[in-house]
Order: C-alpha cells, then structure tokens, then sequence
C-alpha cells in the first residue's frame, strides 16, 4: 500500500513538474496583464485629472483677469473724476460762484460715469463744500478713515479705504479720495468718490463659481473689501494673513495655486491678480470639490470597468488553473488561501472598528456597542452609562500649534481617556473631531461621575501647554448620562446621546473644565 501510495506520489509530482512551466507562463501573464490594465486605468486617470485641473486653472485665471479689468477700470474712472476735482477745487472754487459750478460739474461727471455713486469735496474741518447729489447734504465726514488719512499724509495720490455705508444713502460704498491743498501745501480737505459696492457684487454673480467657488478683492494691507457670497460682517475684516494673501506676497502679482480659506476652511483653486495702478488684488476661486466632482464619477466608472475586466481575468485563470493543477495541489492552495483571507477579513474588521488617529474605537465601532449594552440593560434592567467630552479651546490650539500638534493633542488625550475606561466591558471612542465618547454598562450615574472625573483629572495630570486656554493647559469638559432601560419600553440611543450632549454643554457654559451629570 505504501508502496502504491510512493508510485501515486511519484507519478503526481512528475505530472506537477510537467505542468510547473505552463503555470509559471501563465501566471506571469496574466500578472503582466493585469498590472497594464491596472497601469492604463491609472495613467487614464490621472491624465483626466491634470486635464479638469488644467481647465479650472485657465477658467479661474481668465475670470480673474476680467475682474482686475473691471476693478481697474472702475478705480481709473474715479481716479481721473478726483483728479479733476482736485483741480478746480484748489484753482477756481474760490472765485464767485465757483462751489456752485464744481457742484454742476461734479453731478455731471457721476452722471456720466454710471460706476460712480457720487462725489464729494469737504473743506478741512470736514464739511460738504460741493457734491454730485441733487441736494447739498448736512452733516460731517471729519471722522471718516479717508479724511484722517489725508489730514495726516501728504499723499497727493489715489487713497482707497476699506468699505462704509454712505450717511446720505446707506448704502455699502468704497471711499476712494485725494487730498485738497492750499496754495502753501496744507490741508484743504478731501475729495471723494465712492463706488457702489452692489454694483461689483451684480457682475460677480452673473459669473458661474460652482457652489462653492469664491470672488473677493482686498487692499494690499489685508483690508477686505468684497467677497463673494456677500457676507456684510466680513467686509472689512483684516485677511492679510490669509492664504492668498501670502501667495501675493511670495510669488509676485499674479499666479494661481490650491489654497485653503481662512474665512470658511474650503480648499479652492484661486487665480489672484494684482492691479498695476491701484493697491488692490483681485481673486477667483472655485472649490476643488467642484473641480473634481465630474472627475471622481469618471474615474469610478473607469476603476469599476478595470477591476471587472480584472476580475473576469482572475476567474478564468482560476478556471484554467482547476483543469490544469492538480487537485490535492490546488486544495492545499484553496486552504492556504482561505487562511490568509480570513486573516485580511479580521485585520480588515479591526480596522474598521478603529479611529486611525487615535486607535480608540471608531464612530461606526460606538455606536455597535451602545446598541448592544442598552439592548442587554433592557433584559437585565441594569443601568448604562455614557460620557461625552471634547477637549476645550481646541480650534484655538491648532491656530496656536498647527494641525499636527493638533494630531498629537488628540493622540494624548485619548491615552488618558482609554486609562480610565479600564473594564474589559467599557469602550472609549472617538466621537468625531476633538469630540470623544465613552461607553459604561452596568454603570450608574454616581459610577459615570467618577470615571468622568477620573478622565478630566487625567487630562490635567499631561499638563499639555495651551496659551488659548485661561489654564494654560489643555483641559476637557464632560457631560455624563444614565439610563436604566425599562423591559417595557427600552432605551432610546439617540435620547441617551442629546441628554449627555446637553449636560456637556452644560459643562461648556458652566465655565468648562468640569463633568456635568
């Protein structure tokens, strides 16, 4: 019988060493196969990529340019109506009759210039001594930006000033003024012309941004004049720290880059341009979510395609791989495999269970877990715990370290809030953001106010720097809830979830750096 077994042997590894060349021939091409299929798909995409991205780049820098040619000619416009003004108010308004001929010739130039709201000339205590409106208007400017620029600088140039709303009309204007002189170079007063800031805002909608693209012009010193969508509590606002900004002030007057915002945190492709004349830069940005969208639908057609054509190579090589190899050969094969698969599935499976960065459990892992233990409570009609927490002031830490220090914060305090969830049945995760959860059955809310603590202690005990925390430190604040769920009605997770949420905001309103139950 051994004997036959030792001939059986023999004879099957001399047909396997026959077949071994076909296989390896075989195995290769379809590797050489697959990994062309796989190479083409990739260079498709990436070659679609570069084209949408390429595109956007050409649509953002040509909408730019048109911007700044507006802006431009806008400033030009009133650059040469002040200019004027300026003129005749320090040559011919002190003759007879003068102020009323400057106040005709100013109504007539805002009526030619239909970008112009209106012009103004005030004397030196900031009175009105002429104005393109129909009736001379009361009242006085002295306290305006533009006319304590002018008082103080001896800057006969173009001023612009960040954007106002008109005393006469009420409407958002940009000042734009120059200063008027005596004959012996002292302050006279102010000439001013100021733009419509809803006559921009008209144009800039008629262009298509996407939903989430952006238009914004700002004076060289970060004064923002415009944004697009019109927010009236940005305007104004100090941007020089912005991402364009400081792209401006690296590679010169125009460019385009992908940068983040600072005012709404969107990731945008921004053509920017800088106007010659004037101290404005003008950009147009559309989101790179917009730029993509057609090609992420694109490239998931094109994946989805590769892989089946892949997939329907792999099952026909397997198909001729059965005819071919031997069956003892290919079982063990189909074992092996198996084994190395259910090894990938429970390595797969933790991993979906699990926070990257902070390898607490996952949102997903959470919320498996509370529906267990309130479904096991309902039955056992034993309390369950749960805390919510967040670390506070922590926007402030990452403007004051940066999102990597970030990263580490949250690494950290995740350490110290996994110590104290010691039990085997406890579950502490991350909830989302700076936000993190923890999981406590057969706990009662004397248990959770403990473990609360005991956490909050464990926070402070890192002694982690935080300028923009009043501790100087990193600290967090909890919100501790309990349920006992009735064998009649159950829990409600959602319920359990706001009753913590609202008791750590009780915690944040109370001052922070305390648990709440």
């Amino acid at each position: 019988m051994q004997a036959k077994q030792h001939v059986s042997d023999l004879h099957l590894q001399r047909l396997h060493d026959k077949k071994r060349p076909l296989v390896g021939f075989m195995t290769l091409a379809l590797l050489l196969l697959c990994t062309a299929l796989a190479a083409a798909s990739a260079w498709i995409i990436w070659s679609s990529m570069q084209v949408h991205l390429h595109e956007a780049e050409v649509a953002t820098a040509n909408m730019a340019q048109a911007l700044a040619s507006q802006a431009d000619m806008a400033m030009k416009i009133a650059d040469v109506v002040l200019e004027d003004a300026v003129e005749r108010v320090e040559h011919e308004t002190r003759r007879d009759g003068g102020a009323e001929r400057l106040h005709l010739h100013l109504a007539e130039q805002a009526r030619k210039a239909t970008e112009i709201h209106g012009l103004f000339v005030y004397d030196e205590g900031g009175h009105w001594i002429a104005t393109s409106l129909p009736e001379p208007q009361s009242g006085n400017n002295a306290d305006r930006d533009y006319f304590l620029f002018h008082q103080t600088h001896r800057q006969r140039g173009t001023h612009i000033s960040k954007p106002v709303r008109s005393k006469s009309t009420g409407l958002w204007i940009i000042p734009i003024s120059r200063r008027i002189e005596h004959a012996d170079g002292s302050f006279a007063g102010v000439a001013l012309a100021t733009l419509r800031l809803d006559s921009f805002e008209r144009v800039y909608n008629s262009l298509n941004m996407g939903e989430s693209g952006t238009i914004f012009f700002a004076l060289d010193n970060g004064t923002l004049i415009y944004r697009r969508p019109f927010q009236e509590n940005v305007i104004g606002t100090d941007v020089s720290s912005g991402a364009v900004l400081k792209t401006y002030r690296e590679r010169g007057p125009a460019g385009t880059a992908m940068l983040m915002a600072k005012i709404d945190g969107v990731e945008r492709l921004y053509s920017y341009r800088h106007l010659e004349r004037f101290p404005i830069v003008v950009a147009a940005a559309l989101s790179r979510q917009d730029i993509f969208a057609q090609w992420k639908r694109s490239s998931l057609q094109v994946a989805a395609a590769v892989l089946s054509a892949m997939a329907a190579l792999v099952w026909f090589f397997r198909k001729l791989m059965r005819q071919i190899a031997i069956r003892d050969r290919v079982e063990d094969e189909l074992r092996i495999a198996s084994t190395e698969l259910a090894k990938a599935n429970d390595v797969l499976e933790a991993l979906a269970s699990q926070d990257s960065l902070t390898e607490l459990a996952n949102r997903r892992r959470f919320n498996e877990v509370l529906d267990r233990e309130l479904k096991r409570a309902q039955r056992s009609s034993k309390p369950v715990s749960l805390i919510l927490l967040d670390v506070d002031y922590f926007k402030k830490y990452n403007d004051a370290y940066g999102h990597v220090a970030g990263d580490d914060c949250l690494r950290t305090v995740a350490q110290a809030v996994a110590g104290k969830a010691a039990r085997s049945e406890d579950l502490a995760a991350r909830y989302g953001g700076e936000e993190f959860a923890v999981v406590l059955p057969d706990t009662d809310s004397a248990g959770a106010v403990r473990v609360a603590e005991g956490i909050r202690e464990a926070v402070l005990a890192l002694r982690l720097p935080h300028t923009g925390s009043p501790l100087g430190m990193v600290r967090v604040s909890l919100g501790a809830a309990t349920v006992r769920p009735d064998r009649a009605l159950g829990a409600d997770k959602l319920e359990l979830i706001r009753q913590a949420d609202a008791l750590l905001y009780q915690s944040k309103s109370a001052g922070r750096n305390r648990a709440t139950a």
